[in-house]
């Protein structure tokens, strides 16, 4: 069994890298657990915030189910409780009046920015440079197939 630099064997990479991956994921969530709760969200709700951004292509809700892993019932739900909040707000899609899409109002878009904010300076992600952040989020963009 070969090893590298890091002392991990070479055949049990792939496992510690999905635990290093899941354990930042736990770290990151519960770093902004607190905005969270100032914010008066769900963790759910501030995930669907934390998706829709105001600068891309309005995003139809069965594409949103899609990327939040859930049903589109689901999605309607939580468009519903964001709507109730004045965060979010259901549109006709521009290109597709029959679609219907989820976007930010301009508190959604203040509070979207406020998180964006709170990750920055004070996640476990401040902690890296722009440069090991860009590295970080390349290798992360190859291994999921995203950009």
């Amino acid at each position: 069994m070969s090893s590298y630099a890091g002392g991990v064997a070479a055949d049990d990479t792939p496992r510690v890298l999905v635990d290093q991956v899941l354990g930042l994921a736990s770290v990151l969530t519960g770093s902004v657990r607190e905005l969270v709760r100032d914010l008066d969200l769900t963790d759910t709700l501030a995930n669907v915030v934390w998706v829709l951004d105001p600068d891309a292509d309005p995003v139809p809700l069965r594409r949103l189910a899609g990327r939040l892993q859930c049903d589109p019932s689901n999605v309607t739900l939580l468009a519903d409780r964001l709507e109730e909040k004045g965060l979010a707000e259901r549109r006709p899609h521009p290109d597709d009046g029959r679609v219907r899409t989820l976007v930010l109002t301009p508190e959604g878009v203040q509070v979207r920015r406020r998180m964006i904010e709170y990750v920055r300076n004070r996640s476990p992600l401040a902690a890296l440079d722009a440069d090991q952040q860009e590295q970080l989020r390349a290798l992360l963009a190859l291994a999921s197939g995203r950009d």
